[in-house]
């Protein structure tokens, strides 16, 4: 398999001479750009419904969307590696779900191209080592956190002098907004950490009354004057026997000494539900995705092709861009790589208008039959690259001296009158 030889591009041959003069004091604020901890994130993917399904449809609709690679050079290597067959062990949908992934978790991707195939790096194990001069030093990939087995067969950590050391040219590097760091991009839930926070307390809340049949908020009254102590060894054995959730739950209460139970609270169970809030709090995480909620939910909704145009052009699409520019800056050998947007049907226009948009470009002279047939992905026509001249003005089209109204016997009366008077 023939490798992809990369050239120097032009710019490159003079950077010596137009190196960023604020890059040393930019490299030396952030020496590393380490992984930042997604464990709450790769959480929250996991269990909370609504953030699992708006991720997954981002990345499905991501990959479903095949790349457009046009160019010299390699092109047709780099569409193989990218619409086919990204290296011997993985299929592109397999590969590239994994990869969009790590972008929304994590906020980066990392491809390691070794010349002829491109595997996937884990992003939160990769570090960023900044560069005084240019920008990228190099990468190590972390494996100080992982163990492995002795000589005689004892679990050890790994150090930080054993990381894998990846150069800039063998990394492509995808990475989102971050507003502390340029070098690594932050995580697409972040956002959200407030929302998942406030959605466990009300799922657990709800959880814990819904297994209890517990009423909140009474209070013990006695007419007695109970010592310190004997409030304390009260209130110990209420807390052990009565408040440890679903063991103990439904368990009867013996009340003696005179102690009476005072309900404060009117609050009843069915209020409990908070249905309306999880339900605003799950728009809310939607949204800060991209995914418009009215895609999440089943139903009869007019206005669904509108919110599938929006989901592509607002979420979708800027994705695939950054993964294209990514892409196009490593292959720097004339490759351009864009998402093919014909292949979407949200964003493909209506068939019949399109139709009849360019049956009136051709019929009025303006482009030729094959620049429609193009258009509308039709193989091309021998002899149909002139323009057609529109029939209704072919006399005065061709010959200036042809066209106009017909001649009616009035006016050849007049002029057969006028060539008289003239003899």
């Amino acid at each position: 398999m023939a490798e992809i030889k990369k050239e120097t591009p032009r710019w490159r041959e003079w950077v010596s001479e137009k190196l960023n003069p604020a890059q040393p004091s930019i490299a030396s604020l952030e020496p590393f750009a380490s992984p930042e901890t997604i464990v709450d994130y790769e959480q929250a993917y996991r269990e909370i419904e609504i953030i699992h399904r708006a991720v997954k449809m981002v990345i499905s609709a991501c990959v479903d969307t095949p790349l457009k690679i046009t160019g010299s050079g390699p092109a047709k290597k780099v569409n193989k590696l990218l619409n086919i067959r990204p290296n011997p062990y993985e299929d592109r949908v397999r590969f590239f779900r994994r990869a969009l992934l790590d972008f929304h978790l994590d906020g980066n991707a990392f491809f390691y191209y070794d010349g002829n195939d491109i595997y996937l790096l884990p992003a939160n194990d990769v570090e960023v080592v900044p560069d005084p001069h240019t920008f990228v030093n190099h990468y190590n990939y972390m494996i100080s956190n992982q163990q492995s087995n002795d000589y005689f067969g004892y679990r050890k950590e790994t150090r930080k002098s054993s990381a894998i050391t990846f150069e800039p040219h063998e990394i492509i590097h995808v990475t989102s907004e971050n507003t502390s760091s340029i070098f690594r991009g932050t995580s697409k839930l972040k956002p959200l950490l407030r929302l998942i926070e406030l959605y466990y307390y009300m799922i657990n809340f709800q959880r814990q009354f819904f297994k209890n049949n517990a009423i909140p908020g009474f209070v013990l009254t006695t007419d007695n004057i109970l010592s310190k102590r004997v409030k304390e060894r009260l209130l110990e054995g209420w807390r052990n026997s009565y408040t440890t959730i679903f063991d103990n739950a439904r368990h009867p209460a013996i009340l003696d000494g005179g102690l009476k139970i005072d309900q404060f609270s009117q609050v009843k169970f069915q209020e409990l539900d908070f249905e309306n809030s999880i339900e605003r709090i799950q728009q809310d995480m939607a949204k800060a995705i991209g995914v418009p909620y009215v895609l999440l939910k089943s139903g009869n909704n007019a206005n669904i092709d509108a919110n599938q145009k929006l989901f592509y052009q607002h979420t979708v699409m800027p994705i695939l861009n950054q993964f294209c520019s990514a892409f196009m800056l490593f292959f720097n050998n004339d490759v351009e790589v864009k998402p093919d947007k014909l292949t979407i049907p949200a964003l493909r226009p209506d068939e019949r208008t399109q139709s009849i948009y360019y049956s009136t470009l051709v019929n009025t002279g303006i482009i030729t039959p094959n620049e429609a047939r193009a258009g509308l992905g039709f193989p091309l026509l021998n002899g149909e690259d002139s323009i057609r001249v529109p029939q209704n003005i072919t006399g005065s089209a061709t010959d200036a001296t042809q066209g106009g109204r017909p001649p009616t016997e009035e006016s050849e009366n007049q002029i057969e009158e006028g060539t008289s008077d003239e003899g």
